[in-house]
């Protein structure tokens, strides 16, 4: 029997993130989701090179030839965003995850590289269908995490494999044979990194533009802190009369004229970037962690501030400092760990003048020394907002630091002869019941190797450091 999909498709910004970086594409014979990564810029461009590279093979490709194409358009990505990288350095660090599948009426040819998902519905059961590739993954594979400690685990955006123009870009790649009924989830972790597949579950059956509904608010209700993509779409049988659904393309692909040279391309990203966040300003690092070059102002405001506070809040006028006070938020020690504070910070009199609003658990000590000591001193934020923003740039540093010291520490593992790992389905699918077959790649990098050069949040590989390098309390360097 011959079958059609009914997809909807979804991308948006999120309740944190200043930009889109995500992008997706959905056709008769395509379903595709690309989460790309790397910051100004760099991340929207990414994913619209996948999305720009991908749509090339939608077609009329059938059986495991469907593998064949989809892994060649993986290879042609990845060359295209070394290409620009080597063009302009400053674009080092881009990359994009990819999850999707191409469909011939019958079985689907399923994609996967990174962390981004996919699921399949059927008979009231969801099941993955492909295989997160990050750092936390092995953990859960090794029995050594939960899925919901997964989910807030500080090295949970760690990826093992991404498309960045370098060598950890292998492919998943499996095909799927599908009944009619089925239906068909691939979404960004900014949906499956904040909910445990249960979740989802929950609310996948039903009328699709209610589950899409459901599952937008499902994000919100968890944080919203990532871009939320995702489509689904419903295994039909054909009918040979009814036209072709459209295809939709959205996120950050959708902002860019895909048919240009990708060179124009790479110049109007950083405009369309720039048109949104119009309203949503981020400040630049190096102006939010610059240290001033003069430090006297800053006393003498300290001095001031010593004989105010009291003098305010004796004289009648602590009412108004005080709703002064609760209107400002800053970043800064909180214990050993991180904080978003409201309030001002009184490293003088130490009078309760702000409160903890967003503990987070991240310890200072991982940080690197100039920004340990940035956090000491406080990091003044406009608002929570501004905060978090802050916070997550904070927390890719501690990570990345952390997993060099592991580097460092941990002696290469030797290779197990005649071992070569392949994709897996998670443990809530049955033994015996898996629509999946499985097509191992070859050279595909073992996440349980701790050899390996694990890219970070923005997609950069780590390189161990020198074990011999000297403390420097102003280094940005871990």
């Amino acid at each position: 029997m011959s079958f059609t999909i009914n997809y909807l498709a979804h991308s948006e910004i999120g309740l944190v993130r200043k930009n889109n970086q995500d992008s997706v594409y959905a056709s008769p014979g395509m379903l595709l989701v690309a989460d790309g990564m790397g910051g100004a810029a760099a991340g929207d461009l990414a994913s619209a090179v996948v999305i720009r590279t991908f749509r090339e093979i939608d077609g009329s490709t059938v059986g495991a030839e469907m593998l064949d194409k989809l892994g060649e358009a993986v290879e042609e990505a990845n060359a295209q965003i070394e290409a620009l990288v080597l063009d302009d350095p400053e674009l080092d660090g881009m990359g994009s995850t990819v999850c999707g599948a191409l469909f011939d009426g019958e079985r689907l040819g399923v994609l996967n590289v990174g962390d981004s998902r996919g699921y399949l519905f059927r008979g009231g059961q969801l099941t993955r269908i492909t295989h997160d590739h990050s750092w936390v993954q092995t953990l859960v594979d090794e029995g050594r995490l939960t899925e919901e400690e997964s989910l807030i685990h500080p090295h949970r955006s760690l990826i093992l494999r991404v498309i960045n123009g370098e060598t950890q870009h292998n492919p998943d790649l499996s095909l799927v044979e599908l009944e009619l009924g089925d239906r068909l989830l691939f979404c960004s972790d900014g949906l499956s990194g904040l909910v445990v597949d249960d979740a989802i579950a929950e609310l996948i059956a039903g009328d699709l533009e209610e589950v899409r509904d459901q599952l937008i608010d499902l994000a919100h209700e968890h944080g919203g802190s990532d871009n939320i993509t995702f489509v689904i779409a419903d295994v039909q049988e054909h009918d040979p009369q009814a036209p072709p659904q459209e295809r939709v393309i959205l996120g950050a692909a959708a902002l860019i004229d895909l048919d240009e040279p990708l060179a124009d391309i790479t110049s109007k990203i950083p405009a369309i970037v720039a048109a949104q966040e119009a309203s949503l300003t981020l400040t630049d690092e190096e102006q939010r962690y610059a240290p001033t070059a003069k430090r006297r102002p800053r006393v003498v405001m300290k001095v001031l501030l010593s004989i105010l506070i009291p003098v305010l809040l004796v004289a009648g006028g602590g009412a108004a400092w005080l709703g002064y006070t609760q209107q400002q938020y800053f970043v800064g020690a909180n214990g050993d760990t991180i904080a978003i504070f409201k309030g001002v910070n009184d490293p003088v009199l130490h009078l309760p003048l702000s409160q903890a609003v967003e503990p987070d658990s991240t310890l200072i000590s991982d940080l690197p020394p100039y920004y340990q000591r940035k956090v000491r001193d406080t990091i003044a934020v406009k608002s929570v907002i501004d905060g978090r923003a802050t916070l997550t740039e904070l927390k890719q540093k501690a990570r990345y630091c952390i997993m060099k010291r592991q580097e460092s520490a941990t002696p290469p593992r030797p290779a197990t002869p005649g071992m070569t790992p392949g994709p897996s389905v998670s443990s809530s699918q049955s033994a015996g019941s898996s629509p999946v077959s499985s097509v191992s790649t070859p050279g595909s990098p073992n996440p349980a190797d701790t050899s390996l050069p694990f890219p970070d949040d923005t997609g950069k590989p780590i390189t161990p450091p020198s074990v011999n390098e000297p403390y420097d309390p102003e280094s940005k360097e871990c």
